[in-house]
């Protein structure tokens, strides 16, 4: 069977770093394929299903047989189902569902219970129907990254920093860490086509709410009086109504098309805002003005020994100053930081460019 599988090649959406509020419970990430009573047997190539000894008997049922044998049972042949995860902007959460006969039933079983939670608005993110685990990595700012990974861990070794979730957050975000997988669940070879084999793993309770910050620029040279410039909202809960308002007010002014060139983003649980994303202002050697995004300081879990020669990378540097000390451009070094903005704030303003 070849594998299918869908990607968006796109960034995945914030989960609560605080404990209680990442996407699923620590002991739903429990890899286990097999029905209740069931442990796996086979290899990576062919994997099945054998009864535990013993498993659900009641004792001793009065009973002629005393040889005190349990008799044996068949082996249970089985193969993959199909797997979906859908995500919203807007929320930390991911919804993972297993077991499908189609890669349609999947899309749809994870789109339904993402859409019922979100009124709407959600997205695919992975599907894929062989041996494999969607596995869900986490950035600096809370934002989660997921990809597939093919079944191959018994043969390579598992490590946290090969998984597919982490590489790419790593590739995109910064602060990035292994946050959980889901396997693709199993159903018999010869099932009934009756029967419901599949599985979610849907978040349970108050989702928690993104709240983002960005920044505008003109794509073109605007008139003078507002050249130099850029337009930062910030605290806004809703990222497509966040981006809409600051690009049109953007281009409102400036009177050309603007773009977006950095974002950031906070959270909030039970309508108490957290500390998240911040957006950092700066300026080079040079004169030329620059914006990136970090969070305020580098979590206890974050912090690894390094060598006095060894430098932080683009993925590893966190907090403001680590952040500019990564991105300032080689020739224009040094650079120095003009001001950050946390996500969570309200606010729509004008920023002025500083030499």
């Amino acid at each position: 069977m070849k594998p299918f599988r869908i990607s968006a090649a796109r960034f995945m959406l914030p989960c609560l770093l605080a404990v209680g509020y990442c996407l699923l419970p620590k002991a739903a990430w429990a890899e286990g394929r097999c029905p209740p009573g069931m442990y796996e047997t086979g290899s990576q190539d062919f994997i099945g299903c054998a009864p535990i000894p013993g498993y659900d008997q009641g004792g001793d049922d009065g009973g002629d047989d005393d040889s005190g044998s349990t008799p044996s049972r068949p082996h249970i042949p089985m193969k993959p189902g199909y797997m979906a995860a859908a995500h919203h902007a807007d929320t930390s959460s991911v919804w993972i569902t297993v077991g499908h006969r189609s890669v349609d039933s999947a899309k749809k079983g994870a789109l339904d219970g993402c859409n019922r939670a979100t009124r709407g608005g959600c997205t695919i993110a992975e599907a894929f129907d062989s041996w494999g685990h969607i596995t869900v990595a986490i950035d600096a700012m809370g934002q989660v990254w997921i990809k597939v990974d093919p079944y191959q861990r018994e043969a390579r070794g598992w490590d946290a920093m090969r998984d597919p979730a982490v590489k790419y957050c790593r590739q995109n975000s910064f602060g990035c860490e292994f946050l959980g997988s889901k396997p693709n669940g199993l159903m018999p070879v010869d099932d009934d086509p009756d029967a419901n084999y599949s599985e979610d793993y849907f978040p349970k309770g108050a989702l928690t709410q993104n709240q983002w910050a960005l920044v505008a620029r003109p794509s073109k040279t605007p008139a003078a009086a507002w050249q130099n410039k850029s337009w930062l909202i910030s605290g806004r809960q809703g990222s497509v109504v966040a981006r809409k308002e600051v690009l049109d007010r953007c281009k409102a002014d400036a009177g050309v098309a603007c773009a977006i060139s950095t974002y950031a983003v906070a959270y909030n649980a039970s309508g108490s805002p957290k500390v998240g994303g911040q957006l950092v202002h700066f300026v080079d050697s040079t004169g030329q003005n620059h914006w990136t995004s970090a969070v305020p300081a580098r979590a206890k879990t974050k912090q690894k020994k390094r060598g006095k020669k060894e430098a932080l990378t683009l993925s590893d540097a966190v907090t403001p100053q680590e952040r500019v000390d990564v991105v300032c451009p080689a020739a224009a070094r040094p650079c120095r930081i003009i001001a950050t903005y946390d996500a969570a704030t309200p606010r729509m303003q004008i920023v002025e460019d500083t030499k």
